[in-house]
């Protein structure tokens, strides 16, 4: 089972060791929330949302809102932390747009 948090709460709370679990220190734990997800070409995919959190309190997957324009049409997807790869301010992930729409939706 998943549990969302907000962004700032994982950013108070986190310990260098979690932040090293994520990849991230907590600067830029910080500045996850709306950070650009985008894809090997640079084309943006969608936007960090949201932080889910396993049951022992650790990050597992990132809420991604992609597709739709201006917040209408688009859509929350869960995408597990190992498929996003925070580079140059940003994350890229391996998937085409495609993939990532058919993730698993995540309804809050």
């Amino acid at each position: 089972m998943f549990r969302p948090i907000m962004i700032a709460a994982v950013a108070a709370t986190a310990t260098p060791a979690l932040a090293q679990d994520m990849s991230l220190d907590i600067a830029q734990l910080r500045s996850v929330d709306d950070a650009n997800v985008v894809n090997a070409a640079g084309d943006k995919l969608g936007e960090i949302e949201d932080v889910l959190v396993g049951a022992d309190g650790k990050p597992v997957a990132y809420v991604v809102d992609t597709g739709g324009f201006l917040d209408i049409g688009d859509e929350d997807v869960v995408v597990s932390i190992d498929a996003l790869q925070w580079q140059g301010g940003q994350y890229v992930s391996d998937m085409t747009e495609e993939q990532l729409e058919a993730l698993p939706k995540w309804d809050d």
